[in-house]
C-alpha cells in the first residue's frame, strides 16, 4: 500500500518572549543579509521575493520572503517568526518549504537575540491512498472504533454509528504535545485528510527547528504505519 500527496498546508509560528527590537535597525542591511543567505543556497531566487514590512504597529515591522507564487511566505517580525505554506503540491515543494524555514530560522538566530515562547506547527495533508475511497473508509473505521464495549446504536434507535479519529499525545517532560485527526478528504483527487497540530514548549527537548522537523518526520511515519496506509510514493 502507498499514498501520494495531493496538497499540504502548514503554519509554523515561533513567538518571541520579548520583542526582537534588532529588526528596527537598518532595514536595507537586514534585507540584504536575508537575501544573501537564501541566494547562497538558491542562486536563482528572485530579488522581488524579498520585502520589508513597515507598519505603524510595532509588532508588524519586519521582513518577508514570498516564494512559489505566494504559496510559501516566510516572515520575521518584531513579535514572531512564521512560515505559511498553502497548497504545496509535491514532496519536492514540501522539502523546499522545510529548507526555507531552516534558512529563516538561521537568519533569526544570526540577527536577533530573541527568546522563543511556545512554538506551534500545524500541518494539513490531503492524500490519495491507493485503496480508494471505500478502502480509506475501512481504514478509518478500524482505527477509530473502540475495541472494547462499543456502544450499540440500536439502543437509541440509530440505524448506524460512525466514529471519528481524533487523538492527543503529550510528553510534558520532553515539552511537547500533538493533536492528530483523520477523516475522509473533501477535495478532488484525494481520499484521506490528515491534520497534525504540534506544540513545543520552551525549555523542551525539541528546542531547534531541525529537531522539530525531525520529530515531525518520525511521528508522521509512525502514524502512517499505525493507520496502515503505507509510505509516500515517489
Amino acid at each position: 500500500m502507498a499514498f501520494t500527496l495531493v496538497r499540504a498546508d502548514a503554519i509554523y509560528t515561533v513567538p518571541f518572549a520579548s520583542p526582537a527590537l534588532e529588526l528596527l535597525g537598518s532595514i536595507s542591511d537586514l534585507i540584504r543579509g536575508l537575501y544573501q543567505m537564501f541566494a547562497d543556497r538558491y542562486p536563482d531566487i528572485p530579488v522581488g521575493a524579498f520585502r520589508a514590512l513597515s507598519s505603524n504597529n510595532l509588532s508588524e515591522v519586519g521582513l518577508q520572503v514570498s516564494l512559489l507564487d505566494g504559496r510559501l511566505e516566510l516572515s520575521m517580525r518584531v513579535d514572531q517568526m512564521s512560515v505559511l505554506a498553502t497548497n504545496l503540491r509535491s514532496p519536492q515543494e514540501t522539502m523546499f518549504g522545510q529548507d526555507c524555514a531552516l534558512l529563516m530560522h538561521a537568519f533569526m538566530e544570526k540577527t536577533t537575540a530573541a527568546t522563543q515562547a511556545a512554538v506551534t506547527l500545524r500541518i494539513a495533508s490531503w492524500l490519495n491512498v491507493n485503496v480508494g475511497k471505500d478502502g480509506v473508509a475501512k481504514i478509518l473505521a478500524r482505527a477509530a472504533t473502540p475495541q472494547r464495549a462499543p456502544f450499540d446504536p440500536a439502543r437509541i434507535g440509530a440505524e448506524r454509528m460512525d466514529h471519528f479519529l481524533r487523538l492527543t499525545f503529550q510528553n510534558l517532560t520532553a515539552g511537547w504535545q500533538l493533536l492528530f485527526a483523520a477523516e475522509p478528504a473533501a477535495i478532488p483527487n484525494a481520499n484521506l485528510y490528515l491534520m497534525r497540530d504540534y506544540q513545543f514548549l520552551p525549555g523542551g527537548e525539541f528546542d531547534t527547528t531541525e529537531k522539530r522537523l525531525g520529530f515531525l518526520e518520525m511521528s508522521s511515519i509512525a502514524i502512517c504505519e499505525w493507520l496502515g496506509i503505507g509510505t509516500l510514493a515517489e
